[in-house]
């Protein structure tokens, strides 16, 4: 099952047993990190034994994967909460990455090994079915483009969104969309990577704030 492309929409039983599965994962997660999970304990937390597990995902990996979307929750509603309908596009870029760098230089390792990680090709798949069959109300209070932001699998695709936004208001050229993107993401994927080798909130709070700094002048020469 797990990353599986599906035809047909998941039984009542399956969405909740799997939600059981990943529930358990992100629980342990935030317990003890990447480290404290695997079969036989997220089976033992869901209340269910390890070939159970296995009928549902088809690694530990991709289980991972499901548990570590559920550090995107918080994002979610902070970003809900945050959008002003008032906003211009370049506001809206800059409030989706203050809000998510909020939870994304709290929790490194997580965020990495999620969006950069060895199995984040599985990443869309896995947030598909987590959205649109799991938790689908973790979606309440987002516009409708933040969304069909969120559901999206990699960062260049989330950003892909709003950046059609900032061409569109005058804020990015079109010819500059593409090479602006790629910088961004390159440059969260070195900053966060940067955060999980130190333990200091001060280190990462200062490497959130760079990394803002960075952002706003690759925006500011986009135009």
């Amino acid at each position: 099952m797990g990353t599986e492309t599906k035809e047909e929409k998941l039984t009542i039983r399956q969405r909740r047993i799997m939600a059981f599965f990943v529930e358990a994962t992100e629980k342990i997660l935030k317990e003890d990190g990447l480290a404290g999970a695997s079969i036989r304990r997220i089976a033992s937390e869901a209340g269910y034994n390890s070939a159970t597990l296995y009928n549902y995902f088809p690694d530990l990996e991709n289980l991972i994967l499901y548990g570590s979307v559920g550090y995107l929750c918080e994002y979610n509603l902070l970003l809900g909460k945050s959008l002003k309908p008032s906003m211009n596009a370049k506001e809206r870029y800059e409030t989706v990455y203050r809000c998510f760098n909020h939870f994304a230089f709290r929790d490194p390792e997580i965020f990495y090994n999620m969006f950069f990680g060895r199995y984040s090709e599985e990443l869309p798949d896995v947030i598909r079915t987590y959205y649109m069959e799991l938790f689908p109300d973790e979606l309440e209070g987002l516009p409708e483009d933040m969304q069909h932001m969120v559901i999206r699998g990699t960062l260049s695709d989330r950003d892909r969104i709003v950046m059609e936004s900032l061409v569109k208001e005058g804020f990015v050229a079109r010819e500059k969309a593409e090479p602006t993107l790629s910088i961004i993401v390159a440059l969260h994927e070195s900053f966060i990577h940067k955060a999980c080798l130190t333990g200091s909130r001060k280190e990462r709070e200062e490497l959130n704030q760079k990394f803002m700094e960075i952002f706003e002048y690759v925006l500011a020469n986009a135009k």
